[in-house]
């Protein structure tokens, strides 16, 4: 009996309750989460239903393996969806539950790079490293000869000038070896002992599809021995349609008064397994006038030509090979006792890519590589050839250098938990380095007539290796977003001893007496770590807070060079390598504040760094110069440990005043000092600001901007290291684009459109006059591309 009373009781409930239920029927809220990059979904994202009325509990769920999500039985009302995933960028959404009715939402989350200056955002789900990007539209509307002059684009990032190409790359007062340069994943560097090929100077900007900057010690995961990094990545060998077996397009342009034009092309095609592409570059320049007339050297022949192809072993798999040469002649250096004959490169890779997107394993990638670089310079057009202006007998002085480095990488990303991303991996490189200065003093001005000729290495033999492994853990604390990396190297240096002279082993460290040839070599056990702390402060504002430590081995000039002159000076003198430098050890702390609203971004950090062990110089009265020159009345120094301090910031905004007419501004500022010394940091770069207009239509069919750049003089200088103080300037810059039709479109504009005299801080001087290298005066430039 009691049975039967259950059930009816039961009954009852239930067809009371039914009733009710249609009377207040309940909606839905369905969707879908993509990656905003690369259009695949992502699986796992944490997605919340919020109402905004009557303080319901919030409903939460996630996503499926495709990027799909529901939460149901919703009262009708207002409700904010948000979409969070570790590594993106979190989107929230307003919408209206009616009853009986589902509501659909797309996200498409932006991959996010957490830190300073984050103006675009790296396609890799990671976000660990502060880096500020350019893409490929960026690229191609900067007009570029060299991948340097885009650096200067961004703030709190320029390039030192010594010639027409081969910008030398400056982030934040950090140069040289400072800087770690990657393309596609490979570590790259010069072959000249005096930085004339810059290691971007070998990847052509029209292969370029992003430039990436991390600014301090962020970039862990990208390799070690640097204290800030910059990564290229060539354009996508699989970012074609599959079944379009041939597309491509082809690119010329001119500058006036460099008197330079270039032709660009590329060729690629993908089959449901297989892809290939062809990149090809021929780009030639004159010199230039500056905006006071006076003509600067600048002659300059480019020749590349890059290949790459891909095959997919499943939907998560695929083999990609690549390779590429580049040649450049006669190229001059008006900030460099001499100028480039040829530079000469070859480079190959093979890569594996795995990326399911779910599971423990999201994806896995090895990397293999190998280049070799060829540089010949000598002093033929310079004063000392001839004996007309130089005080002195003619010489004949060259360099001969080359390097040839292998490397590898394997990475592998995981997710143990919906909040938890973890990224492990190794990597490393060796680099073998070779340099040798022939001179010869002409007797009697006649080159026929046989006189004093002798052969130094600048490098010799010189091996330098880095096996690193990494650990990279983000996960998400309530609304913190938190990331920690860790880094392990060990490095090793050593020069050939057969080949180093005993005076080098006198000079090199005197103060400890001779050394012998174990002393060459070197072995460091380096550890480097960073965490970053990302809060939003509320749905447009975002706080981030980070720091961290990395370490920098001495480079093979630091600790080898025989008498050669140094990139950490501006003063013409020779320099003595010292082989037991410590490592520069670099401490560093950042704040950034962000702010985006549908028509207005803002974005403001700053930063201060110590480095101790700074590897600075001092002088060596004790030791006879290699070459006495006139010019090198100063001299010579030897490389030493010191201290360094920098702080300083940089801020951007836009605003979109219309809905075609965006308004932005941006500035930076440096400071720094060089304790050893007790004098300003070499090379600190002087305030900074842009304002830029820019007028584009929704459709997107052409575009006009103008950009407003000032900078303030510079009397803050390293005396003893030959700077000299540099004046403030104002230029102005107007370009525009237009989309003609049938896959044809056309850009133009001027630059320095007042023809402004002015000089960039960082540029080289002049080893013979003392000035520096100033920069161009009006170029009007003009191209055309035709896509196919």
């Amino acid at each position: 009996m009691d049975r039967y009373v259950v059930f009816a009781c039961i009954w009852f409930i239930v067809f009371a309750l039914i009733p009710a239920a249609a009377a207040q029927p309940s909606g839905a809220v369905t969707g879908r989460v993509t990656n905003g990059e690369t259009g695949r979904p992502l699986p796992s994202v944490n997605v919340i239903v919020e109402s905004t009325g009557d303080g319901a509990q919030p409903r939460g769920t996630s996503t499926g393996p495709q990027g799909r999500f529901a939460v149901d039985g919703l009262a009708p009302g207002k409700y904010v969806v948000r979409a969070r995933f570790v590594g993106f960028a979190p989107r929230s959404r307003e919408v209206e539950v009616s009853a009986a009715e589902s509501v659909g939402v797309q996200f498409a989350l932006a991959p996010r790079t957490v830190g300073l200056d984050a103006v675009e955002v790296t396609a890799a789900p990671t976000v660990s490293e502060t880096a500020e990007q350019l893409r490929k539209a960026d690229i191609q509307e900067a007009n570029p000869r060299d991948g340097g002059e885009l650096l200067r684009t961004m703030s709190g990032v320029s390039a030192v000038r010594r010639g027409p190409v081969g910008l030398d790359p400056v982030v934040r007062g950090l140069r040289s070896r400072q800087v770690g340069v990657y393309v596609d994943g490979m570590r790259t560097f010069p072959a000249g002992p005096a930085r004339m090929d810059s290691p971007l100077s070998h990847t052509g900007p029209s292969t370029m599809q992003s430039i990436e900057v991390a600014k301090g010690p962020y970039a862990l995961t990208w390799g070690g021995g640097q204290l800030s990094a910059i990564r290229v990545e060539t354009n996508d060998l699989f970012n074609v349609a599959r079944g379009e077996r041939l597309s491509g397009q082809l690119q010329t342009g001119y500058d006036s008064n460099f008197g330079s034009y270039d032709v660009t092309g590329t060729v690629s095609g993908r089959s449901d397994a297989f892809a290939y592409r062809v990149d090809g570059a021929y780009r030639t320049g004159n010199d230039y006038e500056t905006g006071d007339g006076t003509s600067v050297p600048a002659d300059f022949l480019n020749r590349e030509l890059r290949a790459k192809v891909g095959y997919k072993l499943g939907d998560n798999q695929r083999l990609t090979a690549g390779g590429g040469y580049q040649r450049q002649d006669d190229v001059d250096y008006p900030g460099r006792l001499l100028n480039a004959q040829f530079f000469k490169t070859g480079r190959a890779r093979l890569g594996y890519e795995y990326a399911s997107g779910t599971g423990l394993v999201r994806s896995v990638e090895a990397k293999a590589y190998g280049y070799q670089t060829l540089h010949t310079m000598n002093n033929e057009g310079k004063v000392t050839y001839a004996s007309e202006n130089f005080p002195g007998p003619p010489l004949r002085v060259a360099v001969n250098a080359d390097i040839t480095t292998l490397g590898g990488r394997v990475v592998t990303q995981l997710a143990p938990s919906q909040d938890l991303r973890l990224k492990v991996g190794a990597d490393g490189y060796r680099a073998h380095r070779d340099a040798e200065r022939p001179f010869q003093v002409v007797k009697n001005g006649d080159p026929t007539t046989p006189g004093f000729y002798e052969s130094k290495q600048i490098w010799p033999g010189v091996v330098t290796a880095d096996a690193g492994v990494f650990a990279q853990a983000t996960r998400l604390l309530g609304p913190v977003e938190a990331t920690g990396t860790v880094r392990a190297d060990m490095v090793w240096a050593g020069a050939d001893e057969e080949q180093v002279t005993d005076v080098y082993l006198d000079i090199a460290k005197p103060g400890n007496g001779a050394l012998d040839a174990d002393a060459l070599d070197r072995r460091e056990f380096n550890v480097s770590g960073a965490l970053m702390l990302t809060a939003p402060l509320s749905e447009a504002w975002t706080l981030s807070a980070g720091g961290g430590t990395a370490v920098r081995s001495a480079s093979a000039l630091e600790r080898y060079a025989d008498r050669f002159p140094s990139n950490k000076a501006q003063t013409s003198a020779e320099f003595i390598g010292n082989p037991r430098l410590d490592p520069e050890r670099s401490w560093q702390a950042d704040l950034e504040l962000e702010a985006r609203y549908d028509r207005v971004s803002f974005t403001a950090g700053g930063f201060a760094r110590r480095i101790s062990n700074y590897i600075t110089l001092q002088d060596a009265p004790d030791v006879e110069p290699m070459l006495p020159l006139p010019i090198f009345a100063e001299g010579p120094f030897r490389y030493a440990n010191g201290t360094a301090t920098f702080y300083g910031g940089e801020m951007s905004a836009s605003v979109a005043v219309l809905r075609s007419l965006t308004a932005s501004v941006s500035g930076s500022y440096l400071w720094g000092k060089n304790l050893e010394t007790d004098q300003p940091a070499l090379g600190v770069a002087p305030l900074s600001g842009d304002i830029g207009v820019r007028y584009e239509p929704p459709q997107g069919r052409f575009y006009i901007e103008g950009t407003l750049g000032g900078v303030t003089e510079q009397d803050r200088v390293a005396s003893i290291l030959g700077e000299t103080p540099t004046e403030g300037y104002v230029t102005l810059d107007l370009r525009g684009g237009l989309a003609v039709g049938r896959g044809i479109s056309v850009e133009g504009g001027v630059t320095n459109l007042t023809d402004a005299d002015y000089v960039n801080h960082l540029n080289a001087k002049n080893p013979y006059s003392g000035t520096p290298i100033p920069e161009t005066g009006r170029i009007f430039f003009a191209g055309v591309n035709y896509a196919f």
